[in-house]
């Protein structure tokens, strides 16, 4: 009986062994709970009730450790969860502006990620979509942005085109004479830009196995130059103190030109703030640096970096931008200034009065209809046709609003939401193609 029962189980090893499917059967790669799905939608979605269906395309890749679990381009399905209200400090200053539709806090949550052709369900945190993105580098690296953004792009990189297409002047003039307008539709234009933070894990089915790494990898090779990373800590300039810990976590993983591994996905890198000024009054804007000094390895090892902002996306809105050493600020147009001016100009005029040859006082129709246009806007301009003393105190709260706003009012602080994409420069500020600054010895 020990004879035959040998030889059977020798060949169910064998016949395993030969079977095609079994050999090159992968492992799931599985992307932790806690990471951001940042999807951008191809087409305009009206927000009419909660549960809307609509689809939506990675413009980033997800990486697992040492590889690519889901590409640039995965078609993503989801919902709208959820349409709050309007907080009351935020409405009554869009009323004051002629808006009587400010937008609502809609909210997207993700459902499911086609991947090889398989439907993968998954759940996310609801979040809020940014119409416009942007990416911001320090100078010495902007002309390398511009170029890449001329590349050509195909059906799979589309939505990441429009998610980081900066609107042009005839696209924010629109904006703003649509502003003034009583009514809107509130719509996610395409473009819009979520960050779908995964509740669960997500496994994913692979093509090809996991290789086994050995050793420590960051330092087998040659010091990388960049990282891709997101931020753990959110910062602001409004709240946050110099020596202030800052923590992010790699998103991408590090190989040498011979591809070794350098640094995984995953390894997180810890810093602190160097330098913080908050927003004051008389629209004095804040700013924010910092750095990082720190890699922990997945094997626990921590080795000591030099780690300078080197870039980041941020909502075009924000009007954010870099300095040279990775400081960020906000820095709005000098065009702010022109509708102030423009509206004390109207405010004063109102007080003139025109007649005629038989010293009858002017209807005067169009400047009535100015005085009300820069107070309420599109209703201003219907109200002010009252009389004139209604269009002329219309005109003066406006102004006085306006110039406000622009002069006096408290300025904007510089703000860096948790799972903000970053890249950290890993030379040392002015050093041209000297090696990286990681140090070998580890802590």
């Amino acid at each position: 009986m020990r004879v035959p029962l040998a030889l059977l189980t020798v060949g169910i090893t064998a016949l395993a062994q030969s079977s095609p499917g079994l050999p090159d059967a992968a492992p799931g790669a599985t992307i932790a709970g806690g990471v951001p799905l940042r999807v951008a939608i191809e087409k305009r979605v009206a927000i009419h009730r909660a549960g809307e269906p609509f689809r939506g395309r990675l413009v980033e890749p997800v990486y697992v450790f040492d590889r690519m679990a889901l590409p640039a381009g995965t078609v993503v399905e989801g919902h709208i969860s959820e349409i709050g209200g309007v907080p009351a400090g935020r409405r009554i200053a869009a009323i004051l502006s002629g808006n009587f539709t400010p937008k609502r806090d809609a909210r997207a949550q993700f459902d499911a990620v086609i991947s090889g052709g398989v439907r993968i369900s998954l759940t996310t945190v609801p979040s809020r979509g940014t119409a416009h993105t942007t990416r911001l580098s320090t100078p010495s690296l902007a002309a390398e942005g511009r170029k890449s953004n001329r590349q050509g792009s195909d059906e799979t990189n589309r939505a990441a085109v429009l998610a980081f297409r900066t609107p042009g002047k005839m696209s924010r003039l629109k904006s703003r004479l649509f502003s003034m307008l009583p009514y809107h539709r509130q719509a996610w234009t395409a473009g819009t830009l979520f960050d779908g933070v995964l509740l669960e894990p997500l496994v994913v089915p692979q093509t090809g196995r996991l290789e086994a790494q050995s050793g420590d990898p960051a330092v087998a090779g040659p010091e990388p130059a960049e990282l891709r990373a997101r931020l753990v800590t959110p910062l602001s300039s409004a709240t946050a103190q110099k020596g202030t810990t800052v923590e992010a976590v790699v998103t991408r993983p590090v190989f040498s030109p011979a591809h070794t591994l350098l640094i995984p996905e995953g390894c997180r890198i810890t810093g602190s703030v160097r330098e913080v000024r908050p927003a004051r009054f008389l629209h004095r804007n804040g700013k924010l640096l910092f750095s990082f000094q720190q890699i922990t390895l997945p094997s626990g090892k921590v080795q000591s970096i030099q780690g300078g902002l080197e870039g980041f996306e941020a909502d075009f809105d924000a009007s954010l931008s870099l300095d040279s050493e990775g400081g960020a600020r906000v820095r709005e147009s000098k065009t702010r200034f022109v509708f102030p001016a423009i509206a004390a100009t109207v405010a004063g005029l109102s007080l003139h009065q025109d007649v005629n040859a038989q010293g009858v006082p002017d209807q005067d129709i169009g400047g009535r209809a100015e005085s009300g246009a820069v107070g309420l806007g599109l209703v201003g301009t219907v109200l002010a046709q009252a009389s004139r003393p209604l269009a002329s105190s219309i005109a003066f709260v406006g102004a006085g609003f306006s110039i406000y706003s622009t002069f006096i009012a408290h300025g904007r602080n510089v703000v860096f939401p948790a799972n903000t994409p970053l890249r950290v420069n890993l030379r040392e500020r002015g050093s041209g193609s000297g090696s990286g600054p990681m140090q070998r010895n580890g802590r």
